[in-house]
């Protein structure tokens, strides 16, 4: 039974600490129909301890065995200083989720309130904790008390002056029974580092750390209901779960001083690190293992002494060896029992599992992804996405990181003159070791043989482009190869941001996503002024040496929005088209369609926007019994032989239409071209004609057709380009091509 030690017993009224007086009266004059004042304690360190009985409303069959009255005690620290601490005092009081590790002797600690003290501190009322209480119970009977599979939780007193850090290199070492190396942070001495890398040494002279690490095997393993408080009772429980603890230690110490190993003016912390497998407390089932770490303000040669295994060397010879071996000897516990263990918080590494949860995903996504850029965008975007738990990570930029680049970038000035992708992918390993990244400073334009990108770009599940490039997006589009592709980049203002993405199965390319976006900013009200130009300074003297003038805090807030909707989009079925524009404090997003028609006339393709072949049948159908037509607007590519349509201007105000032709003006037909091309940023021009066909009438040529694009293919000439005519038909549309040779 757990008892007080030395305490004043109080009057209800006679309390201190603002809290318990409040909750003392609410147990007596507020609870009364289920609750009994049993009495009031202040120990010698101020703190004040309200207990109480309280009537437990039993289900015919509760889930642990909780008794119909239980007796509970509330703790409060002087000047509210820390959060009221509820405990039982019932030494059977049964094993349940929700329950804080403490120390041998001491009562079962309620884990009633989660949140941080000091967020909530100002706010807690007498009336909330009992709430907190009553619930707890009514869970616990319940069974619905979560939690099983948390890391024990150092309560009440266990926390000590430090905190263990586990990097990832260190948790695989851990696995496969490897070598382990550990230093401090800092003169502190706060946080100690457990890794493989070879250790610092900064805090050599002045502070020796040895590190233990025993496993206990998840058949062996039963639940931890007290902490043990000495050397002594760590072995004993060790013992209870199939480790012997002294033949690791005898090892460890026997291995320190033959090594050379000297504890002369230094302070020690020996620390053994216990993998031990999560016991879910009503069924048994074992979970995930997760490393507890006792600390022993004690040095190999101590423990080694109090086991009986080692002699401090007390002679005058050999003075730089503080102890030695006593041969034969077995070693005992009964002298651990003088030396004392604390539990230290042990803090893992972040990798994709922990960080997919602490991003409220339910699984973390280790595809490869190969992108292309390692700018402001690129990297924003990488080490968001990589802070989630997302991708393996290739970065491909030919670039170096200047100073100018600082303003929006994640690099800083430390990398001036370095790499972009090499500085870039060391960012995103510092932040989570199996990003497992990879640099590969080329340009993807003029690849040379033996290239790196072709190699990486055919192993990729994903590729991102976030170059900024429009050639780099359709030559991603162009290139064969199963991986989806991904464009994203801002507009020149820094005002919006788009997302593209392919369809899982490729049948919607990048071109198809360019074409339908074009359209959009054509056509969408919203996204007038979306290609505004932007704001120029050079960074150097040179002519050519200019940069966008956006601030870094639009960046921050597109390039969020961006890494917010990439993991669906390269994940879903569909392809995916979305335009974010910041606009009055606040932000609109645009999705459309991006379902497209493909035609080959030749070694030319065509791409046009599904929702532009249903408005041209839309205009069809108005302009009936009369034909219509009007200007094309689009882009051709010579190089890739690819022509996209992407817009039809209404016909001129001089156009003459009749049942059985149609005759496009050219009032006012300049400008509509310069305005389009305007609000698309300069990326499309004119590429042809349209017209419809009689209803009945297929979208076959005629021969007054024939004769048309003769003429438009002279007239294109001029320019080098191909001409494109449009026929709209009768539920469907068909393409002629005047090739400029």
């Amino acid at each position: 039974m757990w008892r007080f030690g030395e305490s004043e017993e109080l009057g209800a009224d006679d309390l201190n600490v603002p809290l318990a007086r409040e909750f003392a009266a609410h147990v007596r004059d507020a609870c009364g129909e289920f609750c009994r004042l049993v009495d009031c304690r202040r120990l010698d360190n101020g703190v004040e301890i309200v207990t109480f009985e309280i009537d437990i409303d039993l289900p015919q069959r509760p889930v642990y065995a909780i008794l119909a009255t239980e007796r509970v005690s509330a703790c409060f620290a002087p000047s509210n200083s820390g959060a009221p601490l509820v405990v039982v005092d019932r030494e059977d009081f049964p094993d349940t989720p929700h329950q804080g590790l403490v120390f041998e002797g001491l009562p079962s600690l309620l884990c009633v309130d989660d949140r941080p003290w000091q967020d909530v501190r100002g706010g807690y009322t007498a009336s909330e904790l009992m709430s907190r209480i009553a619930i707890w119970f009514r869970k616990a009977c319940e069974g619905d008390l979560h939690g099983a599979d948390q890391p024990f939780d150092a309560f009440f007193g266990l926390d000590g002056d430090l905190d263990i850090i586990i990097q990832h290199d260190a948790q695989g070492a851990m696995a496969a029974g490897g070598e382990l190396n550990v230093w401090s942070t800092d003169d502190r001495i706060r946080f100690l580092i457990m890794t493989t890398a070879p250790r610092k040494a900064d805090l050599a002279d002045t502070v020796g750390i040895h590190v233990l690490h025993v496993a206990v095997e998840p058949g062996a393993m039963r639940r931890i209901r007290r902490a043990p408080r000495t050397l002594q009772g760590l072995a004993v429980l060790l013992a209870d779960r199939g480790v012997d603890l002294l033949d690791r230690l005898k090892t460890s110490v026997v291995e320190w001083t033959e090594a050379g190993g000297n504890a002369q003016n230094r302070k020690w912390v020996f620390c053994i690190l216990v993998s031990m497998p999560q016991i879910h407390p009503l069924t048994g089932a074992v979970g995930a293992t997760r490393p507890m770490a006792f600390l022993c303000h004690a040095s190999p040669g101590e423990i080694g002494v109090a086991m009986g295994v080692l002699e401090a060397n007390k002679s005058d010879a050999a003075r730089e060896v503080s102890y030695v071996r006593v041969v034969g000897a077995m070693p005992s516990a009964e002298g651990l029992q003088a030396l004392s263990v604390q539990i230290a918080p042990v803090h893992l590494e972040l990798e994709a599992a922990r960080s997919a949860i602490m991003a409220g995903r339910t699984e973390p996504d280790l595809r490869r992804i190969v992108m292309i850029g390692a700018g402001s965008l690129g990297s924003l975007l990488a080490e968001n996405l990589a802070r989630e738990g997302l991708f393996r990570w290739t970065v491909i930029d030919p670039d170096t990181f200047l100073p100018h680049n600082a303003a929006r970038h994640t690099l800083t000035r430390d990398e001036f003159g370095k790499a972009k992708a090499s500085e870039l992918a060391a960012r995103l390993l510092a932040i989570r070791a199996d990003t497992a990244p990879e640099a590969i400073c080329e340009n993807v334009l003029a690849l040379k043989e033996g290239n790196k990108t072709e190699p990486a770009l055919d192993a990729a599940d994903v590729i991102l482009d976030c170059s900024a490039s429009v050639p780099v997006s359709r030559w991603l589009s162009d290139r064969p190869g199963g991986a989806r592709r991904l464009c994203a980049f801002f507009t020149p203002d820094g005002r919006a941001a788009v997302l593209m993405a392919e369809s899982e199965d490729r049948a919607v390319n990048l071109r198809d996503v360019e074409a339908a976006y074009l359209r959009e900013v054509l056509t969408n009200p919203s996204l007038e002024g979306h290609h505004r130009p932007s704001q120029q300074m050079r960074y150097t003297g040179a002519c050519r040496a200019l940069t966008n003038r956006i601030p870094a805090s639009s960046v921050a807030l597109l390039s969020s929005l961006i890494a917010s909707a990439l993991p669906e989009a390269s994940s879903r079925t569909k392809a995916t088209l979305k335009i974010w524009t910041l606009r009055g404090g606040g932000v609109d997003c645009v999705t459309a369609s991006t379902a497209s028609l493909r035609s080959k006339i030749g070694d030319w393709g065509i791409t046009l926007p599904r929702s532009l072949a249903e408005e041209l049948d839309r205009k069809r159908a108005d302009a009936l019994p009369n034909e219509t037509g009007g200007p094309l607007i689009g882009m051709i590519d010579q190089e890739a032989r690819h022509i996209t349509v992407a817009h039809v201007l209404p016909p001129p105000p001089d156009s003459v239409a009749s049942p059985t032709g149609f005759e496009r003006g050219t009032d006012g037909l300049h400008r509509s071209i310069e305005e389009a091309q305007a609000r698309s940023g300069g990326q499309v021009r004119y590429v042809g004609e349209w017209h419809s066909h009689p209803k009945g009438s297929s979208a076959d040529p005629s021969v007054i057709d024939l004769a048309q694009i003769d003429q438009l293919s002279h007239l294109m000439k001029i320019d080098g380009l191909p001409a494109i005519s449009l026929i709209a038909g009768e539920g469907e549309v068909g393409f002629l091509l005047g090739k400029a040779d």
